[in-house]
């Protein structure tokens, strides 16, 4: 519904005007004077104001100043009322920002017409902000694709001022830039939803502190935050640039803290380490109305506006958190606790800034102590500022990996061509397609390690239990390093789409080398280096459920990792069984399961996986598997009911390692893989000593 607020002396005009419009639907606030009315108006942000001028208290050409002043409200049609017919009153009422001015007597005609033409141009207002919202999302977007390409984010902000600034009002002040590293790794691990919730909570907190010390002009850019720390007519006991420079300690703190969070509720997701980076600038600042005539937002411009969001870049590479100007620190007073200091170019300036590691500010005895009602009104538009922006980010950074995985698809990989990036790994060329999964071979810069780049494409049938087994796979890897198990590097993903970047095997899988014949050393190394991965990931409570020969990857020194967790399952969360498997299904490759795997029973264990490895074992010494049978039903009754394989003569000494990995029950196989191992030791079978774990 419309809330219109009508500011009036006239205790009949006033009544008359709300009675006529309440008659056509509209919710209607009042107030009997200006400065209620300008109280009022803050309250419930009014779609329109309709207002007297000759008023006691505040008239209405005060008012109008006054709600074209705050940043909330400056954008609110407000329709004057007079009973003065002249164009001075006319003109005056214009040049003051009125959006129509209505004389006195007035039909009821006349001010409904009057009324619609208002609401017609707060429709275009709002046009206007829905064109400037998409406009910015499609800047982040573009933004974040180049980050994901692999290069260097290009003006994520948008500092320079575009078309349409109108210069207000300018002032010396000290600018401040946080931002997050990072952030495009950190979010292609999230959904839409994580990425908005993760930024919500991470800018509620960082805001804490700069609302605290008084910065104004708060702007979100992406994960970006900008605030400006000046003069206002509260007056202020501390300078602007100590005040920045305790609220970008604040910051870091809050960022610091926001760790936990981070960890508690994405627990075992395998995100990257959280961090941010922090610029502080001083100098003149303009502010001003940025955008058409009918819908402005104000900004700030200005040279310090630019550097302190240089210097908020150079903070990674400095490994700093804090960086500030030597001007800000001057200007700070004494008590400024500095680490480093340099000098840094700064692009588009000609030269050079001085700036310092900020690491601590001594406690000074003035507070930033505001009104609690003051306090709470900035929080809450703050709030709202948050959400909106973190929507647009996370659908702006997520849209950029979708586009970007999608594009693989149609690549050629033509001869000469610039190659294709993907989060600093350069794409040479496609080496194999299966199902909905695509793979490319690729190099790491600036290393030139060759990597395995594995795109899903899940926009087909079944697409979300396919999505949940590919981020499950990194999911669980991430959690493991064993030089038996394969290496993951990155993972991202869509609501459709999803890659993760892994270790190249030269030799390919074992199904090759198990085919061309296996000595029986051979296969008590291979045995070993697998039971060595087993252990450290049944340690890590996560069951395989799928061990076989091709998933038993090569390396150039003939060792051997595990991969393909893709239903792998863990037994420590429920966060990461994402199996979308129950009751009644058989998960695996048959000749490799287990007798409860075979049954579709819940009771899946680590001793699963060594029955699947005992399997191998007589298949590596035989050249053949131990069950086969025309149907799929009669095999997986081979599993449950057959007797035990015999091996031949030349490996008898190994049956009794054999009936105890496929053994019928779960409880007469080996307690372990490292207990496995350790017989192996124990018959003195292995020739080597096991390599220790890392």
């Amino acid at each position: 519904m419309t809330t219109i607020l009508v500011v009036e002396d006239d205790d009949a005009i006033r009544n008359n005007i709300t009675r006529l419009l309440k008659l056509e639907g509209y919710d209607i606030v009042t107030a009997i004077d200006g400065t209620l009315g300008l109280e009022r108006a803050r309250e419930v942000r009014p779609d329109i104001v309709i207002s007297d001028i000759s008023m006691p208290q505040m008239d209405g050409f005060a008012m109008l100043d006054a709600i074209r002043a705050d940043d909330q409200l400056a954008a609110t049609p407000v329709m004057l009322l007079t009973a003065l017919d002249d164009r001075a009153s006319m003109r005056r009422g214009m040049t003051a920002g009125a959006d129509d001015y209505l004389a006195k007597p007035f039909t009821r005609v006349e001010l409904l017409e009057a009324l619609q033409g208002l609401l017609k141009k707060k429709g275009r207002i709002d046009h206007s902000i829905e064109q400037a919202v998409s406009a910015r999302e499609a800047h982040l977007r573009r933004a974040f694709t180049e980050s994901i390409g692999g290069r260097t984010l290009t003006d994520k902000f948008g500092l320079e001022a575009p078309q349409g600034v109108v210069a207000g009002q300018a002032m010396q002040a000290t600018v401040l830039f946080a931002d997050i590293r990072n952030f495009t790794a950190l979010a292609e691990k999230l959904n839409s939803t994580e990425v908005a919730e993760l930024l919500t909570e991470y800018f509620e907190r960082c805001c804490e502190p700069v609302l605290r010390h008084r910065g104004g002009h708060i702007q979100f850019i992406g994960d970006g935050l900008m605030a400006v720390f000046a003069e206002s007519r509260e007056g202020m006991s501390l300078p602007n640039a100590r005040r920045a420079v305790s609220a970008a300690l604040g910051v870091a703190l809050a960022a610091h803290e926001f760790r936990t969070w981070l960890a508690d509720r994405f627990a075992g997701r395998g995100l990257p380490p959280f961090a941010i980076g922090v610029g502080l600038h001083e100098g003149e600042v303009t502010l001003c109305r940025v955008g058409t005539a009918d819908a402005r937002e104000t900004g700030a411009i200005g040279e310090p506006v630019n550097v302190a969001a240089r210097l908020e870049s150079a903070s990674k590479e400095l490994g700093w958190t804090v960086v500030a100007s030597t001007e800000v620190i001057r200007s700070a007073g004494a008590g400024v606790q500095t680490g480093g200091v340099t000098s840094l170019q700064v692009r588009g300036q000609g030269g050079y800034v001085e700036v310092a590691e900020v690491l601590g500010l001594e406690a000074e005895q003035a507070g930033m102590v505001w009104g609690m009602a003051t306090l709470a009104a900035r929080a809450q538009d703050v709030r709202a500022a948050v959400q909106v922006n973190s929507e647009i980010t996370a659908r702006a950074v997520k849209g950029a990996l979708q586009s970007k995985l999608s594009a693989l698809k149609a690549h050629q990989f033509a001869p000469g061509e610039e190659p294709l990036r993907l989060r600093g790994y350069r794409l040479t060329r496609k080496i194999g397609v299966g199902g909905m999964t695509e793979v490319y071979l690729a190099e790491r810069e600036p290393d030139g390690l060759p990597v395995v780049l594995k795109v899903l494409d899940a926009s087909g049938k079944k697409a979300s239990e396919h999505l949940s087994r590919f981020i499950q796979e990194y999911a669980l890897l991430s959690r493991i390093e064993h030089p038996n198990v394969v290496r993951i590097y990155a993972q991202g993903f869509t609501d459709d789409h999803a890659y993760i970047a892994m270790e190249y095997f030269p030799g390919g899988d074992l199904r090759s080398e198990l085919g061309a014949g296996m000595a029986q050393q051979r296969v008590l190394e291979v045995l070993a280096q697998i039971a060595q991965a087993l252990t450290a990931i049944h340690g890590l409570g996560v069951i395989h459920r799928d061990l076989k020969p091709e998933n038993i990857m090569r390396r150039a020194d003939d060792t051997v990792a595990l991969a393909d967790f893709g239903i792998a399952k863990s037994l420590l969360s429920d966060n990461l069984a994402l199996t979308q498997t129950g009751h009644g299904d058989v998960v695996g490759t048959p000749y490799y399961l287990s007798p409860e795997q075979a049954s579709a029973s819940e009771n899946i264990t680590p001793a699963s996986d060594l029955y699947s490895l005992g399997v191998m074992m007589y298949e590596m010494l035989t050249g053949e598997r131990p069950y086969r049978a025309p149907t799929l039903n009669e095999l997986l009754s081979n599993h449950l009911r057959a007797p035990l394989p015999r091996l031949p003569q030349p490996h008898e000494k190994l049956q009794p390692i054999l009936d105890r990995l496929m053994a019928k029950s779960p409880d007469d196989r080996f307690s372990s893989a490292h207990v496995f191992l350790a017989e192996l030791e124990l018959r003195q079978l292995l020739s080597t000593v096991r390599r220790p774990l890392p």
